[in-house]
């Protein structure tokens, strides 16, 4: 496939990315959340532009890295075949030949010793060999809408009386109570930036598109772990497990972690909210996936705490999906309700290149930045639970 082909894809699968999130954002703001249909074609669209653009990237990598053929080392063959003596002998002009190679002819030297590239030209990988990526779920289980404020404030109700009783006829009717706080959520930037030169970035495009996804995956990671853990003190948001975001359950002795989780689902279930996902640290929730039975059979699967749907693709605990996330520290969990809390985003994720910065101009240097504008709310302390995993496990 031709780079200008490539290039004509991406442009469709573009478009039908921002249609998918315009879909998906409209009827977050019509009914306060998206549709299963809605996310999966986000899922779906989004998918296909990493597809296109990993290609686009291949093809414009091997362009960069096309290069004339090195030239042929001469040989210890070649260097007696040339040589006059060589051609005297053959030629009958001599009856012997005495031929001198001034130097022995390796593929490796220095020290230590290794190969060398003087004789051997080094194979170069097209592409990129990346670090690594965390796979990013905890926005996906989080409702999302937009701002275009820097402080997001809504009214919550703070205490609820319920004083409904049967009343005879000419009797005074029970008085109910209910009181209401304002709180806020501020917006909060999360941002970062490094410089590359022009030159690089012109004789190696694949190069702008890998830095491009690398820092837009450095945002929205940091944004990740500032929903779970954020301490609300400026400029860091107010996570899941912050202070007054959620309300604590600690694992009792002699139970195991999913007797913790259940008591926590039904913690959730008590104060009448619907619980919605679990997240947990990876090494915490590979534990509980190796966990035999006294048969010596593993738990997982059958019908039992632990299943997994969607083709075995999302696993759950107690009919709850379960988020494995590095952001959860070990030994610790969250468990909440989607209505519970919200994400208010006041500008995505952005990166932006600038020539213009500090002496870029005088030293040829291109300064890249993303961030992300954002303000998380949780609305409902009740319906988060958080704590330790296992009995003894301190909150950390």
């Amino acid at each position: 496939m031709e780079i200008q082909e490539v290039k004509d894809a991406l442009a469709v699968v573009t478009t039908q990315v921002d249609k998918a999130l315009e879909k998906h954002a409209g009827q977050i703001a019509e009914n306060g959340k998206a549709s299963a249909e809605a996310k999966a074609e986000v899922v779906k669209v989004s998918q296909a532009f990493e597809a296109v653009n990993t290609k686009l990237t291949e093809l414009q990598q091997k362009m960069a890295d096309a290069k004339a053929p090195p030239s042929t080392p001469v040989s210890f063959g070649a260097e007696v075949v040339g040589s006059e003596a060589f051609k005297a002998l053959m030629s009958g002009a001599a009856k012997r030949a005495r031929i001198e190679v001034k130097n022995t002819i390796l593929g490796e030297g220095g020290s230590p010793v290794g190969p060398i590239d003087t004789l051997v030209a080094p194979m170069r990988l097209p592409g990129i060999v990346g670090g690594a990526f965390r796979n990013l779920r905890v926005v996906d289980a989080i409702p999302v809408g937009a701002t275009g404020s820097n402080m997001v404030e809504y009214t919550k109700e703070l205490a609820f009386t319920n004083a409904a009783a049967e009343t005879l006829e000419g009797e005074v009717k029970p008085e109910s109570a209910i009181t209401f706080e304002l709180a806020s959520a501020p917006v909060r930037t999360i941002a970062h930036w490094l410089k590359l030169s022009k030159q690089v970035l012109d004789d190696a495009p694949a190069l702008q598109s890998y830095v491009d996804n690398r820092l837009r995956y450095g945002v929205d990671l940091r944004l990740e772990q500032q929903i779970v853990n954020g301490n609300g003190t400026s400029p860091n948001l107010s996570g899941l497990r912050d202070s007054g975001n959620f309300t604590a359950l600690e694992g009792v002795m002699g139970e195991t972690e999913l007797d913790t989780l259940s008591r926590a689902k039904y913690a959730v279930l008590a104060a009448d909210y619907t619980p919605t996902a679990i997240l947990l640290n990876p090494a915490d929730w590979g534990a509980i996936e190796r966990r035999k039975s006294t048969s010596g059979e593993y738990i997982a699967g059958g019908g039992n705490a632990v299943a997994y749907i969607a083709g075995g693709l999302v696993p759950t605990v107690w009919g709850i999906p379960v988020i494995a996330t590095n952001s959860v520290p070990v030994d610790q969990f969250v468990l909440f309700g989607s209505n519970a809390v919200q994400l208010f985003m006041r500008a995505g994720t952005v990166v932006e290149m600038y020539e213009q910065d500090e002496d870029n101009v005088q030293r040829n240097l291109v300064t890249i930045r993303a961030e992300v504008r954002a303000a998380f709310a949780v609305f409902r302390p009740a319906a988060v639970i958080a704590g330790g995993l296992r009995y003894g496990s301190p909150f950390v």
